[in-house]
């Protein structure tokens, strides 16, 4: 029930929050790095930080504090970006602001390796978010993921708002999937980033469980996979790792001929078998940095097959006679 009322609260917020853009012009335009032809309203973390704080405190969640903080520190931070553009250095100074309020405040303990966990979570569903609904679903799944990891360790507070990031990012996708009216800019995707790192931070990763970072690694191995090639594309051309450019994982199936759907519908796909994948492994207790190994040069090498990197390893040419 949860899930629906946090859907139904979106679809009633995000209409209102579009005509809002239009007033402040609010809106992301074509240039050489984005794939809309047409301005698009964004900053759509805005509606969704609204609906989520409005229902936990419906719902009377505990602990709720250090969340907020949080989150209300990195939302301004993304719309100080999706508004007049910050540097990447100011940006991830930001977002350690962020992270490190929900620290200070959370209950549970938090090691040094959790702090750069959500970071790192940030940071990569933020640069995944290049097409309609690509960084919405995929935090969709990996929430959905995480809420049926949770439910057997008995902690009400995360449950209930894992629950209704679901139905909050559900509602913002019917608006953001393809053809989107509105995007999530840097305000909403890491602002999702944010959220769903935090609540693992609080439920699996928690001192005693320490050892799941491979499994929470496998079901995002979409945008961290993306985010590692395009660090090694960059090396390898030996430009700065923040440096923008249009070869990530969903620009690449574009330019192979997929369509937009298409593409982002293949990312959902890659998604659910990877988190069918982690749950699988710690229900199973296999090794999980065995397996997080072999998924992840899989997908380098399918990386390199569609020109995402250059080959890391070159057969060298044979002599002729």
């Amino acid at each position: 029930m949860t899930v629906v009322i946090s859907f139904i609260m979106m679809t009633i917020l995000v209409p209102l929050y579009v005509r809002l853009t239009k007033r402040f012009g609010l809106f992301d335009h074509p240039n050489e790095r984005r794939i809309n032809s047409v301005p698009i309203p964004t900053a759509g973390g805005l509606p969704i930080f609204i609906a989520f704080f409005i229902m936990a405190l419906i719902y009377k969640v505990e602990n709720l504090l250090p969340y907020f903080l949080g989150a209300s520190f990195i939302t301004i931070v993304g719309l100080i970006d999706d508004y007049r553009s910050l540097s990447a250095g100011k940006k991830f100074v930001g977002q350690t602001v962020a992270v490190l309020l929900f620290v200070w405040f959370n209950p549970e303990q938090v090691s040094v390796l959790a702090i750069l966990w959500m970071i790192s979570v940030i940071n990569v569903t933020n640069f995944i978010d290049g097409l309609d609904g690509l960084a919405t679903g995929i935090i969709i799944i990996a929430s959905t993921t995480l809420l049926i990891w949770t439910l057997d360790l008995g902690l009400y507070s995360v449950e209930s708002l894992l629950f209704i990031l679901i139905g909050t990012s559900l509602g913002f996708l019917v608006f953001n999937f393809n053809p989107a009216k509105v995007f999530l800019g840097d305000t909403g995707a890491m602002l999702l980033g944010f959220l769903y790192s935090a609540l693992a931070t609080n439920s699996v990763l928690t001192k005693a469980s320490a050892v799941d970072y491979p499994a929470l690694v496998i079901v995002l191995i979409v945008p961290v996979a993306d985010t590692f090639c395009a660090i090694i594309r960059r090396l390898q051309k030996g430009v700065p790792f923040y440096q923008a450019d249009q070869q990530h994982f969903h620009h690449r199936l574009l330019q192979l001929g997929l369509g937009h759907k298409q593409s982002v519908l293949f990312a959902y796909m890659l998604s659910l078998a990877a988190a069918g994948t982690a749950l699988l492994v710690v229900k199973y207790e296999i090794n999980q940095y065995f397996i997080l190994i072999s998924v992840a040069i899989a997908f380098l090498w399918g990386a390199a097959k569609i020109g995402m990197i250059r080959p890391l390893v070159v057969k060298s040419q044979r002599r002729v006679l």
